[in-house]
């Protein structure tokens, strides 16, 4: 038996009180996209499923369906289903097993987003030897069980304790078998498919996991879960093969330091870069200007309809005591740093799955003195590209945050610097050519070190 025939359950039953009684958790946004989105990806790409299905709350299913469209364009050989789940956890996981089609499954909780494919496929390697499989990891902390609610009954020895994670898989005619079991004994409240599965007396084999598979229970965990990925956000798309060969992009404030290196980069990848800026040769336009703004996009849409990604570099930095600067200087520092990049992301014509790309600065994270409205103007960008991702979800939308670059902006503000601390510009422009070739990315915040 080389190949098992699959069927893959993600439960998003849960109602999520702990954030909000009114939204589910599994659609809570994780940068930019919704928490199950996650793990469906990794069921999806691992290739092992004929069928994914897909259990929630009835109230959830249009939004659901909107969300895993673009993934049945993608991968149209495997069946995606949405049914609607039970009251409990037990009875959602149960109407999956019912409605499965094929001879196991692997079920897994949709607020586990980073299930690796190493997992899933240790769970099917399992499932041809066993007939049910848990995934664990060990336990760092202690283990305390209770006399009561203030009394410590005793410790036990922690090496003799897992924690138990998802996916769980099985033979489906042992898993039903076990749901019916349970429910003839009135068990209804199993947190635990592998629980239902012991009284049977089958062995359950134990598959390594990963603390990075971490379930979303409350705000703080989302919190940690984002910077998981901000961690890890190269590392999942290194391997990436997508090609941006014959695409076109508009890249703003094109003549500086990062934007000429960005737009190198495209050229060498057989890309077109349309640059916008002050001192351009085929499109001058001051990008702080509404009007001049629209007029170019017009005129550049008679040409080429649409674009494949729009790539704001455009920023302007005035070092100086804040109640020093003129009127004429705080403006233009609001409007090059964040109304000019608001302006062409309203108006540049792009097309579906396109990407944004908005380069802001490590000042973004704390005013800094002598360049408060710099520092507050990046911060601004930062969170209307995260609000400008969940608004369009069809698009890629994303922040790139450097350190201090070597630019010609740097040089002039900061005279004198040791040139060796500074980022060579050409590893910004890289890192950003890697988030076009992506397809996963948006709402992230994405800071190069």
């Amino acid at each position: 038996m080389n190949q098992l025939n699959l069927s893959g359950i993600l439960l998003l039953g849960g109602s999520g009180k702990r954030f909000s009684p009114s939204f589910p958790k599994q659609l809570l946004k994780l940068s930019g996209k919704s928490l199950y989105l996650y793990a469906l990806e990794s069921f999806l790409k691992s290739s092992l499923f004929q069928e994914i299905i897909l259990v929630c709350h009835s109230n959830w299913i249009s939004s659901i369906e909107l969300d895993i469209k673009p993934y049945e364009d993608l991968f149209p050989s495997t069946t995606i289903r949405i049914i609607p789940g039970g009251q409990t956890r037990q009875e959602s996981s149960y109407k999956g097993i019912i409605n499965a089609c094929h001879d196991y499954v692997v079920i897994h909780d949709g607020v586990r987003p980073f299930v690796s494919e190493k997992i899933l496929q240790e769970n099917v390697k399992a499932l041809k030897t066993f007939k049910a499989v848990d995934t664990c990891i060990p336990s760092q902390d202690t283990l305390i069980k209770k006399r009561n609610e203030h009394l410590i009954d005793f410790i036990p020895d922690r090496k003799e304790f897992l924690r138990g994670q998802t996916p769980q898989s099985f033979q489906k005619e042992l898993i039903l078998r076990a749901h019916q079991k349970a429910l003839e004994n009135k068990i209804t409240d199993a947190t635990d498919d592998c629980q239902l599965v012991l009284p049977l007396g089958e062995a359950v084999y134990i598959v390594e996991g990963s603390e990075k598979n971490i379930k979303i229970t409350t705000s703080l965990d989302l919190f940690f879960a984002e910077q998981l990925l901000k961690a890890n956000v190269f590392n999942l798309d290194n391997n990436i093969n997508g090609s941006i060969e014959g695409k076109t992009y508009v890249v703003t404030g094109a003549s500086g330091g990062i934007g000429q290196e960005i737009c190198k980069l495209l050229e060498q990848e057989n890309a077109m870069a349309i640059k916008l800026s002050l001192s351009s040769k085929d499109y001058p336009v001051d990008l702080s200007n509404s009007h001049a703004v629209s007029k170019v996009f017009k005129e550049l849409q008679a040409k080429h309809k649409t674009f494949d990604g729009l790539i704001n570099c455009i920023g302007y930095l005035k070092v100086s005591p804040f109640r020093s600067l003129s009127h004429e200087e705080i403006s233009a520092q609001i409007s090059k740093n964040f109304t000019a990049i608001a302006y062409a992301c309203q108006l540049c014509p792009l097309e579906k799955s396109s990407h944004i790309v908005n380069l802001a600065s490590s000042s973004f994270s704390k005013g800094r003195k002598n360049y408060a409205i710099y520092s507050a103007m990046k911060a601004a960008l930062v969170n209307f590209s995260q609000a400008l991702a969940e608004e369009h979800p069809d698009l890629f939308i994303n922040t790139v945050v450097p350190p201090r670059t070597n630019t010609p902006m740097r040089h002039k503000n900061f005279p004198g610097e040791d040139l060796s601390t500074l980022l060579d510009p050409k590893q910004v422009a890289r890192k950003i050519i890697t988030i076009l070739k992506s397809s996963s990315l948006s709402g992230m915040t994405i800071e190069i070190n």
